[in-house]
């Protein structure tokens, strides 16, 4: 990795690397010390340092007997006809890695993949449409196995599509979660998780394997890369040679330190879902406690240098759009060939960052918080006695002249050294990530700082911790809309999935009030592309 910094963050760094050395940080890491971190059980969740066990998967068919552990296997006991579309229920860190492996690497499968992170009816419903039941494959995967998006989407696939679905599903979870349970009852096979594995740190086990062997991936360069990684991750603190995690974990810490801590992130050509793998690993892991480090993808964004900004290409030839001049931190690995190894390099740099920031970065407590009140609104709406909440603006009832006011007086309160966050419950058609993605550059236009986007729900599982549990320094504008007419009814529930997606939404502007952040709701009332659409005109 090459830095290219300023004075104060080269300084910075230098005394972060002394207090690493002084820790014997690295050797205390690989022994799974505790007291790296809070000493409250962190222990158990470092079996992602265990390489060797990398490129193994346990498959078990409906007795629970098993059949093989490794890939090649996975693909003989579900091989049949070709499949036109695979769909990954799966949130966060339990579909990220696989989305991006399946689009980055060579496979021999040649079919459509979609990653069905969320609860939108007309998300849902694009993905079911036009596609034979016996031409899909059906991946749900859950760490805890009760994650409330995939438990759902599992349960209308079942039911849409009966025996079909049965016999081209495959479950990935941790032994003896509910979903391990349904999967088993319904008589789809199983690929079990590392317990000692969070769903973050998951990409190099079962939940990123597993999809990639089913796309027919030769996973052995994936894992061997990896290995590799780990062997320069073992390197001392003392010594004459590099250590690739820790450098890029002490420069985390050391951006932090100088208040660069929004990440710009420069994908090379092929690799743009590294962004997004990233960004969950990061914010999720880092974004507590009153810390922040806000990954932000640099696409389109303008290439002006501020005080707060830090650039990191992550990858050979990834570098454009850097602002001349600007603090740049060049990872110069050869993508997608050495995606394993740069998996292991910022998980490493993760867990090296969260300990010289005196935070957690194996826990989401604030991700629970939304949750909470989320499952508040399911049962209100189950009774039929949800409204709106306080504080919502509805945009039909705005002028254009009011929403142009509004729009700009919650602009104006951007905190110095802040950043914006449009949190969008939408479905993602080209035109609606076309319009958002032309409204996330003319708020950080208007605002001259960062500008972030994410759908719900998928965000909440990633960049919605750092939002709760970071410092109070986010401008947030939430979009909502009304479900459509042909919403998705929940199979066995008095419930539909835009009830569910706005409970979400409103659980997380609830969080967001209580926390006292500074946050605009609008909900579109209308057609949806027509109020996007005003929203980008009133913004200018």
């Amino acid at each position: 990795m090459q830095v290219e910094a300023d004075s104060r963050l080269i300084a910075a760094l230098e005394r972060r690397r002394r207090q690493w050395r002084d820790l014997d940080g690295t050797a205390r890491l690989w022994s799974r010390d505790a007291s790296l971190w809070s000493d409250s059980g962190e222990e158990d969740w470092l079996g992602w340092l265990d390489v060797e066990r990398l490129g193994h998967l346990a498959l078990l068919d409906v007795a629970g007997k098993r059949l093989a552990k490794r890939a090649s296997a996975l693909v003989e006991h579900l091989a049949g006809p070709p499949f036109e579309r695979c769909l990954l229920l799966g949130m966060g860190g339990s579909a990220l890695g696989a989305d991006l492996l399946w689009r980055a690497l060579p496979r021999q499968v040649d079919a459509e993949f979609i990653c069905l992170d969320t609860t939108d009816p007309r998300e849902i419903a694009c993905a079911l449409d036009g596609v034979d039941p016996s031409a899909l494959r059906v991946i749900a995967a859950s760490k805890s196995g009760g994650t409330l998006e995939t438990r759902l989407a599992f349960e209308l696939l079942l039911d849409r599509l009966g025996d079909a679905a049965l016999v081209s599903a495959l479950a990935i979870t941790d032994r003896g979660s509910a979903l391990e349970r349904r999967a088993r009852t319904a008589g789809t096979p199983v690929v079990f998780g590392q317990p000692d594995v969070g769903g973050r740190f998951s990409v190099l086990s079962a939940f990123g394997l597993a999809p990639a062997a089913l796309a027919g991936i030769d996973v052995e360069p994936l894992v061997l890369s990896a290995r590799q990684m780990a062997t320069g991750c073992r390197l001392s603190d003392d010594g004459e040679e590099t250590n690739p995690g820790v450098e890029l974990g002490l420069l985390l810490a050391a951006a932090h330190d100088c208040g660069r801590d929004k990440l710009y992130l420069h994908a090379p050509d092929g690799c743009a879902e590294m962004v997004a793998w990233v960004e969950q690993l990061l914010a999720e892991s880092l974004g507590k406690g009153g810390v922040l480090l806000l990954p932000v993808t640099a696409a389109g964004l303008p290439a002006e240098s501020a005080p707060d900004r830090l650039d990191i290409a992550l990858g050979s030839g990834a570098s454009a759009g850097v602002p001349a001049g600007a603090p740049l931190a060049h990872i110069e690995a050869d993508l997608p060939s050495e995606l394993g190894g740069e998996f292991f390099r910022w998980q490493f740099a993760t867990a090296v960052a969260g300990a010289l920031l005196g935070v957690n970065p194996f826990d989401q407590p604030d991700v629970e918080s939304s949750k909470v009140v989320t499952r508040n609104y399911v049962e209100r709406m189950k009774a039929g006695d949800a409204g709106t909440p306080v504080g919502v603006v509805r945009l039909s009832e705005v002028s254009e002249l009011g929403l142009a006011q509004l729009l700009g007086t919650h602009l104006a309160t951007f905190p110095d050294r802040g950043y914006a966050a449009i949190s969008a419950y939408l479905d993602r058609s080209r035109r609606n990530c076309e319009l958002l993605d032309t409204l996330r550059r003319s708020v950080a236009g208007r605002t001259g700082g960062a500008s972030v986007l994410g759908f719900g729900p998928s965000f909440l599982h990633s960049t919605g911790q750092a939002h709760k549990g970071g410092p109070n320094c986010g401008l947030f504008l939430q979009i909502t809309a009304d479900p459509p007419a042909a919403d998705l009814p929940v199979p066995g529930e008095d419930l539909t999935f835009g009830q569910v997606q706005l409970a979400q939404a409103w659980g997380d502007y609830e969080v967001l009030v209580e926390r006292d952040r500074r946050v605009l709701a609008v909900h579109i009332d209308g057609a949806v592309e027509a109020g996007l659409r005003r929203l980008v005109e009133a913004v200018g």
